[in-house]
């Protein structure tokens, strides 16, 4: 009886668990792909010759707001930059809804030579309104900025 009880209360804190983060994710995002060597993508354009790990037009978002399968956010350009003390992704991203977006999140995974992530940065912003540019920052929280070869930054709506 005590093992079936403990699975009932193991089976109850998991449903809880996943229906408290339900709502924490969304389908709507946008992603790209640079290099610390001064290359970023443009979700504009794409260059499938460039050998330098850029990755350009790399929309991965499979919702809508009804307009040509746009996605509510969109980054419009990003770089890498490195500072006497700080280092990271800055990037503009635009609301295309056609409403405030209550919550976007700018995230930047930053990879070395062999690809292995060695650090994350993100940015926020919340009531982002229809048709607004929003300027994000994705700092490089490590210490040794020179192990990054590559990063991979990314844009999504909600909570």
């Amino acid at each position: 009886m005590e093992l079936n009880r403990r699975r009932y209360l193991g089976s109850l804190g998991t449903t809880a668990i996943t229906l408290a983060l339900a709502g924490c994710t969304s389908d709507e995002s946008d992603s790209d792909e640079g290099n610390a060597n001064g290359n970023s993508g443009d979700s504009d354009t794409s260059d499938s010759g460039n050998n330098n790990g850029d990755n350009n037009g790399g929309d991965t978002n499979s919702g809508d707001n009804g307009d040509d399968n746009q996605s509510d956010v969109e980054i419009l350009d990003h770089e890498f930059y490195e500072e006497e003390f700080q280092s990271g992704v800055r990037g503009t991203a635009i609301n295309n809804a056609d409403r405030e977006l209550s919550y976007v999140e700018a995230t930047a995974t930053f990879l070395d030579a062999d690809g292995t992530q060695i650090g994350e940065g993100l940015d926020n912003v919340n009531d982002l309104a229809a048709g607004r540019e929003w300027e994000f920052d994705c700092m490089y929280t490590s210490q040794d900025a020179s192990r990054i070869e590559e990063y991979e930054v990314e844009v999504s709506v909600g909570f």
